[in-house]
């Protein structure tokens, strides 16, 4: 499991890997807090190879989004795979997100 990200001019990359939960909290917060400053900056949150995420990880997504603003375009969630999909839509978070499936799969 783990947190790793890297920007591209003003898009900020996080992935997941394994389970976002709790353990992931200062690891989801310290990859985006130096890059909150520019309002162009948009964060995309990669969870191509996310397998489970709980309740702590919806309120990481969320502090996410309230800290931008609250604009639907700065932050988006990618990649999502249909187990993730479902949690993400039960938390009715396509209404508040840009939220695409992965790819191809």
């Amino acid at each position: 499991m783990g947190v790793e990200c890297k920007v591209l001019n003003h898009d900020v990359i996080i992935s997941i890997i394994g389970s976002f939960d709790v353990s992931c909290y200062d690891a989801f917060n310290d990859s985006y807090k130096a890059y909150l400053s520019s309002v162009d900056n948009v964060f995309t949150i990669d969870m191509r190879e996310t397998t489970y995420l709980d309740s702590s990880a919806l309120g990481m997504l969320l502090l996410l989004r309230e800290r931008t603003g609250g604009d639907r375009k700065r932050v988006k969630i990618m990649n999502v795979t249909e187990p993730v999909m479902e949690i993400l839509k039960m938390a009715h978070f396509d209404q508040l997100f840009v939220i695409e499936s992965v790819q191809g799969g």
